[in-house]
């Protein structure tokens, strides 16, 4: 099943990573999300940390989640050496979508977002998400309409702080 027929349990993700121990932090509409901006998304967004352990760490985690290519349906979960190849590796999982982002653009070094990121305690788990002013950075050097609209919220909130 692809994300559009699996709902997003990002808590069953979170989980999962803990156990793991997977260094990350979450971008992307769920960082939204942890600042404020009511959305929905269907995918959970990450960047984690680059180094070979965790990333070995990570394909472990997403093997656990029966992690598959995007649009697929047969278990082929990413190992270690894609995850630091590809720019984005976008996958469907038995919890619902998983973006694994190597440099997202707009995006600071990894130890830069995850030294500013907002931590919160999510399903039994410290969660880092990007924090504001990085987040911000990243949507607006997407140029989605989305991230347009997220940025459009995030600042106003801003404003009315």
């Amino acid at each position: 099943m692809t994300r559009r027929e699996v709902p997003l349990d990002a808590a069953q993700i979170l989980r999962e990573l803990d156990r793991h121990r997977v260094a990350y932090v979450v971008v992307g509409g769920l960082a939204a999300q942890a600042h404020g901006h009511v959305r929905t998304t269907q995918d959970l967004d990450m960047v984690p940390e680059p180094t070979p352990g965790n990333l070995e760490r990570l394909a472990h985690a997403l093997a656990d989640l029966g992690a598959r290519p995007a649009g697929t349906m047969a278990p082929a979960a990413p190992g270690a050496a894609e995850l630091r190849r590809e720019d984005v590796t976008s996958l469907d999982t038995d919890a619902g979508g998983v973006d694994v982002h190597r440099a997202p653009p707009g995006a600071a070094p990894y130890a830069d977002l995850r030294a500013r990121a907002l931590v919160l305690d999510v399903a039994g788990a410290r969660v880092a998400f990007a924090g504001l002013d990085d987040l911000i950075a990243m949507k607006r050097a997407s140029g989605r309409p989305i991230d347009r609209s997220d940025v459009i919220a995030l600042t106003e909130g801003e404003a009315e702080a």
